[in-house]
């Protein structure tokens, strides 16, 4: 592998759509013929998916220099404002503390239920991400001052600190006293998106991680179908940070001609969007007369795919649509 700079972006689309159609697909209840491994199969490999939005986001803005004003500024309207609007839209839609009607004490307790958590399980994203990005200014004096040594040695610890030392703690009596909170979460993603982000890698090097993803995804299935451990299907857990990596390095040396990318741009653009809604539209879908039946019919082997294929293009048309209307897109930017 030797360092180099990219020129194009192009891949980002392609990270991007097949992330959100990961996240749909992973959310698709069906409950038709399959075995119990298969429909494992898809959600092991689903797992990669919002960890792959870190790490891109870890790859285009750490090496970026911009004032603090400005990086906030973006922030807040990227993902802040989206972030309130979608907390309170799935608020909405729950009908949570409608018993009384509209009232001020009814805006007050649903501003207290948006900082205490994610409204939703997958609006979980956005707690994650915000810590991020008050963090990001940060990184980026790290980073600009890193040499490739100071660099491996964050990951490097933040891979021993957050997913071996968790395995430790799962499977065996050995627990960790020692407070190493600096270190956790889900910042190693964004340091790992532009570490690997910085280096150039062989056919074969891209052969061997293609096949380690599918050994380690077979043997996720497996082993989550056997041991039952949350572990395992965990973001942090050691599989999932390695097959991410993986992907990413795979995905980002993908070459991407005109035709493919004019193709993505939309999709792209509209991955956030996607993510947002599309748990409104499979449960719309799931109760719609002739395509709720698809739910249970057919195979698990290709009716997952087509089922969060479907959830993924009618998100997209609805997020397309919202785009356009100029006051409501900022909620899908």
């Amino acid at each position: 592998m030797s360092s180099s700079s990219i020129s194009t972006f192009r891949w980002v689309d392609l990270v991007r759509v097949i992330g959100a159609y990961l996240v749909v697909m992973a959310h698709v209840s069906y409950n038709g013929d399959g075995s119990v491994l298969i429909s494992g199969y898809y959600f092991v490999l689903s797992r990669i998916a919002v960890p792959l939005f870190f790490m891109v986001s870890g790859y285009l803005l750490l090496r970026k220099e911009e004032p603090y004003g400005e990086f906030f500024r973006k922030r807040a309207l990227k993902v802040v404002l989206p972030f309130f609007i979608w907390s309170v839209i799935y608020l909405l839609w729950k009908r949570e503390g409608f018993e009384s009607g509209f009232s001020i004490k009814l805006v007050a307790s649903y501003l207290l239920k948006i900082v205490r958590g994610p409204r939703e399980n997958h609006l979980w994203f956005f707690y994650a991400l915000i810590g991020l990005y008050l963090f990001t200014p940060i990184l980026r004096v790290f980073v600009a001052r890193a040499s490739l040594r100071d660099l491996c040695y964050f990951c490097g610890l933040w891979f021993v600190v957050v997913p071996v030392f968790s395995f430790l703690q799962e499977f065996t009596p050995l627990k960790i006293g020692f407070e190493l909170y600096f270190i956790a979460g889900y910042s190693g993603y964004f340091m790992l998106g532009h570490l690997l982000g910085m280096f150039q890698y062989t056919r074969y090097q891209l052969y061997g991680l293609a096949l380690l993803i599918f050994i380690i995804s077979i043997g996720t299935t497996v082993l989550n179908y056997l041991v039952k451990s949350e572990y395992f299907v965990s973001y942090l857990g050691m599989n999932i940070v390695l097959m991410t990596a993986f992907a990413f390095v795979l995905l980002r040396e993908v070459q991407i001609g005109d035709r493919l990318s004019n193709f993505l741009a939309p999709f792209g653009r509209a991955s956030f969007g996607i993510y947002l809604v599309h748990v409104i539209v499979l449960a719309t879908l799931e109760q719609l007369p002739v395509i709720r039946d698809w739910f249970s019919a057919g195979s698990s082997i290709y009716m997952i795919p087509l089922l969060g294929l479907l959830g993924f293009l009618v998100s997209f048309v609805i997020v397309a649509i919202i785009q356009k209307i100029p006051v409501l897109r900022w909620s899908v930017p």
